[in-house]
């Protein structure tokens, strides 16, 4: 629970300083024989702020909430 917790806490920590996850989108355009033709697009998807933060929260909730492993 702990590294799922880190996890949420670094994804929300990203959301908030890039807003958003940025990705690629190749298209093809026409395709005549051996002949090909696309696109690539820049193209971002855009995660609004209370979102990261709630991933943030959640995160350190699992991280520090998390039990450790009695030792036998």
């Amino acid at each position: 629970m702990r590294i799922l917790g880190a996890a949420l806490v670094l994804l929300g920590f990203l959301g908030l300083i890039f807003g958003g996850i940025p990705y690629k989108k190749t298209e093809t355009l026409a395709e005549i024989g051996g002949l090909k033709m696309q696109t690539t697009e820049n193209r971002q998807m855009s995660l609004p702020p209370f979102v990261s933060g709630f991933a943030i929260l959640v995160g350190t909730a699992l991280w520090f909430g998390a039990k450790r492993k009695p030792s036998s």
